[in-house]
């Protein structure tokens, strides 16, 4: 008998460890990858949750609320149409038909899954319908609704601003868009057939997948300070196109094609040229330039020396210091990758140091290197959640700021400051002056073989109280110095007015 008493302590002992180490790691799991669970569309359980507990309010940073819930459960998006189509790509929708929104993403907190085990199976045994956790985004709801405006004449696009101190997304807003109230719209039929017109259900700010034209001679010129001796010092020769071997992509020095023939050939629609070329936007040459002149009139002939000069290798280099070609998981947003494919040859890594080739960016991934710039080379984690309050009106989870990757040094990050700078005091980007602060940028003008190129700008107020990092993608928008960058201005003026 007392070995029978014995061995069922044992059993009893290792049970409740063993039940203990499971619930600790439920807490734990959940709390850490809870993000994860509610965005795969076969969890159940976040399913079977929205039917037991009325979830929380979404706010933004200032209290503002923009989805809350009937005395029913169910979800009531914000007065405003424009302001719901401005954020949807933030808050989501109540069919999860984005399921990187807040709706989907913070699903364990608006729902009361971010409870302790205890408090959990309390709630099991109430009849009353629980109320889950508010919760408060970073978003500035009138700064977004404005930069939405925006984007309101162009075929698509899409604007984000950061804190490049903390991270902290004040704008994530893309275009088309889509209203949550009437997101039924989306659902497929009953034969499973999604609706064609889908294409605003996509979040363009983060799964956007963009050739970046020039606004991608950040990462080449980076290159060149890092890589180059005395890069400031460099003298980068546009004279006229340059030429590459059609067979091998290899640069030939010798062949000379003057500005001129560039331009009589370039308007004669039966020209083939004999070689491959790397042409000036415009065919607009600028003789012997510094590297500075170079960025600031964003010259491809120069940057196309330049990466003769530095080799592919060093550009992937930086490239991948600045998350590009990595696999991002953040915390608050769910971010597709970008890429810089290494170039076969001469003519290949050329096109791809002025943004072109197979270059792809996302704007936010954009905005982080704009914001690493400005914050002396730390690249700060974007995050969407502010804090999460309970129905208790205790504050149980806030903003953790976090450093992602420290792609420059602080001397870097410095002369990189420099460079953009000059685009938008003397360069492509002037029409990002904003009176009274220093403003530095890129513009970029990406040739994606529609009727229109696509139109970019980056850049931040360098201002300790307006630390505000930017990035604007205008789909067909012509060129990215005369409709980003005054775009940017607009939204960052707005910001600065805001605080």
């Amino acid at each position: 008998m007392k070995a029978f008493r014995k061995n069922a302590r044992a059993v009893f002992a290792v049970t409740l460890a063993l039940f203990a180490l499971l619930s600790g790691y439920f807490v734990y799991a959940l709390r850490t990858y809870g993000t994860r669970w509610q965005t795969n569309p076969y969890n159940v359980r976040v399913q079977n949750q929205k039917s037991a507990v009325i979830a929380g309010d979404i706010k933004d940073r200032n209290g503002i609320v923009l989805v809350t819930s009937d005395a029913e459960g169910g979800r009531v998006y914000a007065n405003s149409r424009t302001l719901r189509k401005a954020l949807a790509h933030v808050t989501g929708d109540n069919y999860g038909l984005t399921s990187t929104g807040a709706e989907s993403f913070f699903a364990n907190y608006l729902l009361g899954m971010d409870n302790g085990l205890f408090d959990t199976i309390g709630k099991v045994f109430s009849s009353e319908k629980q109320r889950g956790s508010d919760v408060v985004l970073t978003v500035d709801a009138e700064l977004t609704k404005y930069a939405y405006g925006l984007l309101s004449d162009y075929a698509g696009g899409a604007i984000v601003v950061m804190n490049y101190k903390t991270g902290e997304i004040l704008v994530m807003t893309s275009s088309p868009s889509f209203d949550p109230e009437t997101a039924d719209e989306y659902l497929p039929d009953e034969e499973g057939n999604a609706k064609e017109d889908d294409g605003a259900l996509v979040n363009r700010a983060t799964a956007g997948q963009y050739t970046p034209g020039s606004v991608f001679k950040i990462i080449t010129a980076a290159a060149a300070i890092r890589y180059l001796p005395n890069a400031m010092d460099l003298t980068l020769s546009c004279g006229g196109p340059l030429a590459f071997d059609k067979q091998t992509g290899a640069f030939l020095e010798a062949v000379d094609i003057t500005p001129e023939e560039d331009k009589r050939n370039r308007s004669d629609p039966d020209y083939v040229p004999e070689y491959l070329l790397v042409r000036d936007y415009q065919s607009s040459y600028h003789d012997e330039l510094t590297l500075k002149q170079a960025f600031a009139k964003s010259c491809n002939v120069s940057f196309a020396r330049l990466s003769m000069m530095l080799g592919s290798d060093k550009i992937a280099s930086m490239a991948r210091s600045f998350g590009i070609r990595e696999d991002f998981t953040f915390p608050d947003v769910a971010l597709y990758s970008s890429s810089y494919v290494k170039g076969k040859n001469q003519y290949e890594t050329a096109w791809s140091a002025v943004g072109q080739h197979k270059d792809i960016l996302t704007p936010l991934n954009l905005c982080m290197i704009s914001a690493a710039i400005a914050n002396d080379g730390a690249m700060m984690e974007p995050k969407l959640l502010k804090r999460v309050v309970n129905s208790s009106n205790y504050i149980t989870a806030s903003l953790q700021t976090a450093v992602y990757a420290t792609p420059l040094t602080k001397d870097e990050a410095a002369l990189m400051r420099e460079l953009m700078q000059a685009v938008v005091e003397s360069g492509t980007g002037t029409a990002a002056k904003i009176s009274g602060y220093t403003v530095c940028g890129k513009t970029g003008t990406a040739q994606t073989g529609k009727a229109e190129d696509d139109a970019w700008f980056t850049g931040f107020v360098y201002d300790d109280d307006h630390p505000y990092a930017i990035a604007v993608i205008v789909e067909q928008g012509g060129s990215g110095g005369g409709t980003a960058a005054p775009i940017a201005k607009k939204v960052l003026k707005k910001a600065i007015e805001l605080g």
